[in-house]
């Protein structure tokens, strides 16, 4: 498992909802990445560290085992009301109507081809940014005699993976040839598959860890989302909360946004042992992996698509009147309840102007994670 799962990519992303209840002033627009600026001038302000990316220093070969590419398919927040212990006193003995708003952008005329591609893409770049950025690589190609490698791929999920979080639907690519086997992505049946392979000793991270010590290379993993819409949200209610909450706005916005991170793991900081049958087993130690990811994400300024149209279908509104009369009904009868409403947009994309305009920020993006990277080795120098 990733150090920092509270830094997920899923926090990480633009789509996130943002709590804006209570604050007093608006706050102010996020840092604007430029990129016909350095990357390393501007990576402090868009990328972070764990603690241990102080081990970059003990890091020598480097060589990307995963690369795996998230594309945002379709975008969603929602925001209800609800009554809290210390509300209105004068509303205690009266029963309320709450409501949900919900909101979903849907992406339309991006096929898997054009996401495929650009994974394939992003991930052969890749290896040739992290040169650029001072490490020294060891490429996919060097890899692929290594028995533990093949293994490695063979035990990992074939992309493209549809990975859900609420009304969000995510559908994450790796390079051709390659898998997917970080557990941010595959989910608890296929968790507990590798974790049954690891039983066996034939999981995707144990051929990893193997493959590492057999030669001496440290591994690093990458992980990218591509977002295109941002979401804003005055927040849910919740189980224990202490006023009303008489709100429920969500706001949206079409625009492109990029965020990831990327885990190295030192080949010196691996503990290996002989297990059963003979075989070397190893495994990283605790807290050791090095790991840079979105403090902000990288909002892009170009157009994309071609328009954005409302896709609210008739069963939404025809379900949201419905539970809007069972509410008032329930009102009247002295029972509080809760209606909901859903609105949807479909944005319908250029492929080839998101490519282009994806590609454009993705990799000034990956080149502030690599340089970040590459910086923290440099420091014990």
């Amino acid at each position: 498992m990733h150090v920092r799962m509270k830094q997920s990519l899923l926090a990480a992303s633009v789509s996130a909802v943002v709590m804006l209840a209570g604050c007093a002033t608006t706050p102010p627009p996020p840092p604007t990445f430029n990129p016909a600026d350095t990357a390393a001038s501007q990576a402090a302000t868009f990328v972070g560290s764990n603690k241990p990316a102080k081990n970059m220093q003990k890091v020598k070969k480097v060589a990307l085992t995963a690369c795996n590419v998230m594309f945002a398919d379709k975008s969603s927040a929602s925001a209800s009301t609800g009554a809290g212990l210390f509300g209105d006193p004068a509303s205690s003995n009266t029963s309320r109507v709450d409501e949900k708003v919900i909101v979903v952008y849907n992406m339309t005329g991006l096929d898997d081809a054009v996401m495929q591609k650009m994974t394939d893409d992003i991930c052969i770049d890749a290896e040739k940014r992290m040169a650029a950025s001072g490490l020294q690589v060891v490429s996919r190609s060097e890899l692929a005699s290594n028995e533990h490698y093949q293994k490695m791929l063979e035990a990992g999920r074939k992309s493209p993976y549809e990975f859900k979080s609420g009304q969000s639907t995510y559908k994450v690519f790796s390079a051709s040839g390659s898998s997917i086997f970080d557990p941010r992505y595959i989910g608890t049946l296929s968790g507990l598959g590798q974790a049954f392979k690891q039983a066996k000793g034939s999981s995707a991270i144990q051929h990893e860890t193997r493959m590492m010590n057999e030669m001496g290379i440290d591994s690093m993993q990458m992980n990218m989302l591509v977002d295109f819409a941002q979401l804003q949200s005055d927040g849910n209610t919740k189980a224990f909360q202490l006023s009303n909450k008489n709100s429920a706005k969500v706001s949206g916005k079409v625009q492109l946004a990029v965020s990831g991170d990327i885990k190295v793991q030192p080949a010196s900081e691996l503990k290996c042992w002989k297990a059963l049958g003979g075989r070397t087993d190893c495994m990283m130690k605790n807290n050791a992996s090095p790991v840079f990811f979105t403090k902000i994400p990288v909002l892009a300024g170009e157009q994309f698509y071609r328009q954005i149209s409302d896709a609210t279908t008739t069963g939404d509104k025809a379900a949201a009147g419905i539970t809007k009369g069972l509410a008032m009904l329930s009102a009247m009868g002295g029972v509080s309840s809760s209606s909901t409403s859903v609105t949807r947009y479909n944005v319908d994309v250029v492929p080839e102007q998101f490519a282009q305009v994806g590609r454009k920020y993705m990799d000034g993006f990956m080149d502030m994670l690599f340089i970040s990277a590459s910086q923290a080795r440099e420091a014990g120098k």
